[in-house]
């Protein structure tokens, strides 16, 4: 790897860590990050040059303790570094008044700091999908548009889905659990494959095709995850615990009541790993949301009529042409591209057609 990968590779991790931050850190992730920061100086420097406001830059002082900066040049660190160690010093002696953090968190770090990392950031843009390994041999399909890192230790596999979907295939390692973090939830495998897709930062949807998913929150511990796992029964009718042919979705944290997914479903579910989309009975409106997650095309319909009609029906994922002239044909609608990536779509004549289909040719 070249000098210049490797400063790359680090400004993308310190923008990571930077972002965990703020979001707020688990016990174990505190433990990664202060591994982390302890491997390079180039690490330390990265985040205080990409630390964003004064509160991150507060949020890094309480850090600093554990892993002093050395002083490479005045003009630009020396002020920087006498606020850190204050700060950093005051965090000190209030740790020194609680015998249970001092115990709990500040040992923990040292012991713990020379636990070996390995991160990695894979991300796919609108209309795009890919499949990987992982260093523990798991298998990901990526869907379109998204975003995922990972953050494996000697104990523990975290991942963190940032945005879109994938789907996950993991092999089994009881000595070290396999989390997925997506917005405020976390979901560890039970020897699973599972599905998230991750809609905006308040819904989520899982689904489980083999083995079990805890379902817990994303600032859980992983001394909590792990009682949580040893208490778990095979009892599918714990809420928190989804198995193979359910699904899940969680709106503002709130899980709803789980569902049973049939292998029609399921099929219509994960066609996207094959490059398909398949509706059956869902709105124009609804499908035509789908269809933009994979194209850079939007569409505004005119009319609530038209945006209500259910529809049924497979075809490429990016396919756009062949969708409109099918829609334009079975729907009796019309469509004006009003630029490059917006499409109009207005009623041409009135139809009773409940459930048109929409197939690829």
């Amino acid at each position: 790897m070249t000098k210049k990968q490797c400063t790359n590779e680090i400004e993308v991790q310190a923008k990571y860590w930077l972002w965990r931050i703020e979001q707020g850190l688990s016990h174990q992730e505190r433990q990664s990050f202060v591994a982390w920061v302890n491997q390079e100086n180039e690490h330390h420097l990265a985040l205080h040059k990409y630390s964003p406001s004064a509160k991150m830059s507060k949020s890094l002082a309480d850090f600093n303790g554990l892993f002093p900066l050395e002083k490479h040049s005045k003009s630009r660190h020396n002020k920087l570094f006498t606020q850190f160690s204050l700060a950093a010093s005051v965090l000190f002696f209030s740790f020194l008044t609680s015998e249970i953090l001092l115990k709990n968190s500040l040992l923990s770090f040292f012991q713990d700091a020379s636990n070996a990392i390995v991160y990695q950031e894979y991300s796919t843009k609108t209309g795009e999908q890919t499949s990987f390994n992982l260093p523990d041999g798991s298998f990901v399909h990526l869907n379109t548009n998204s975003l995922l890192t990972i953050s494996f230790s000697n104990n523990h596999r975290q991942l963190n889905l940032i945005k879109g979907e994938a789907l996950f295939d993991v092999a089994k390692d009881k000595s070290r659990p396999f989390s997925v973090t997506s917005g405020q939830q976390s979901f560890t495998a039970l020897g699973t494959i599972f599905n998230i897709q991750k809609s905006d930062n308040n819904h989520l949807e899982l689904i489980v095709t083999e083995g079990r998913v805890l379902v817990a929150d994303s600032n859980e511990s992983l001394p909590v995850l792990t009682k949580k796992i040893a208490n778990t029964s095979r009892n599918h009718q714990q809420k928190n615990i989804v198995v193979a042919g359910e699904k899940a979705i969680i709106i503002n944290k709130v899980q709803l009541p789980k569902s049973i997914v049939s292998p029609q479903a399921l099929s219509q579910e994960l066609a996207w790993q094959k490059g398909m989309l398949i509706f059956d009975g869902e709105s124009l409106k609804t499908a035509l949301d789908e269809i933009s997650r994979y194209t850079d095309v939007t569409f505004t319909i005119e009319d609530q009529e038209i945006a209500e009609r259910k529809v049924a029906g497979y075809f490429k994922a990016d396919d756009v042409e062949t969708l409109l002239a099918s829609m334009s044909i079975n729907f009796e609608l019309n469509y004006t591209k009003t630029n490059h990536n917006k499409v109009l779509i207005t009623k041409a004549t009135d139809s009773s057609n409940q459930f048109p289909q929409l197939r690829s040719r």
